[in-house]
């Protein structure tokens, strides 16, 4: 083909016939940057097609993590309800209140009490996107924007978990020192600790005298409000993890 356009331009210049070469010569120029738009056409939709796959690869990673971590902090959701509800009822039989009937009923509340739920996410493929600086390859500029919220989100969880547990400790402390842990755990229904079958202490202890103490009374109506704090974080980043996934479900194209 380029011998064909070559012996026509010697033709022509040979006959003299130098309009015509200046015509057939722009002629050739245009089919030339028409042959390099067209191959700019087609590198560019292979790149677009590239990525388009990359993305719809990293959306259905983000959703496989962030429902994993609803799950998770729907759990964490639920042990903390659990939680506050045991230190409110605690909080009806402390003083001068009338007592539960049992040892074995409170103590049951000992345990529940003292639990401060810890969340652990799944957010490597989230991590990976947003240090390699290819966040971009999402398009959505909403969704973007929703998974950037997510990692202060859930720093915010794990700091009021660490304000909550720091607070937890004097009480268990408390706990140590005036009462039983072993009456305690003796109904303890987790599986770390039922599976010792622990026996009851050794000594004259009833772990429902600690309602006497108005220090113990302060630590438990205080728990209340840390562990509070806890849920209202825990169903914000539930809130933003449902308006993710949501975001990401829009996103991703059936093959």
């Amino acid at each position: 083909m380029l011998r064909f356009f070559r012996n026509i331009r010697q033709r022509l210049l040979t006959d003299n016939k130098f309009s015509k070469y200046l015509l057939y010569a722009i002629g050739e120029i245009v089919l030339v940057v028409i042959g390099i738009l067209i191959a700019i056409s087609i590198d560019n939709w292979n790149q677009e097609r590239i990525l388009k796959r990359e993305e719809q690869v990293a959306l259905q990673n983000l959703k496989q993590d962030f429902q994993y971590n609803r799950e998770a902090l729907q759990m964490n959701i639920t042990i903390t309800q659990k939680t506050i509800e045991s230190n409110l009822q605690v909080l009806n039989y402390t003083g001068s209140k009338p007592k539960p009937d049992t040892e074995e009923a409170f103590n049951v509340l000992i345990n529940d009490v003292t639990v401060t739920s810890e969340f652990f996410p799944k957010n490597s493929f989230l991590d990976d996107l947003m240090n390699s600086g290819r966040l971009q390859i999402i398009r959505s500029a909403g969704l973007r924007e929703k998974l950037s919220s997510w990692k202060p989100a859930f720093e915010h969880i794990k700091e009021e978990e660490r304000q909550t547990k720091s607070y937890s400790d004097p009480l268990l402390n408390f706990i140590i020192k005036n009462g039983s842990w072993l009456n305690a755990d003796e109904v303890a229904t987790t599986q770390a600790i039922a599976k010792y079958n622990f026996p009851k202490s050794g000594f004259e202890v009833d772990n429902r005298n600690l309602l006497g103490y108005l220090e113990f009374e302060n630590m438990i109506e205080n728990l209340v409000i840390y562990h509070e704090r806890v849920l209202s974080s825990q169903k914000k980043g539930l809130q933003l993890i449902e308006e993710i996934l949501d975001l990401i479900n829009k996103e991703i194209k059936d093959e």
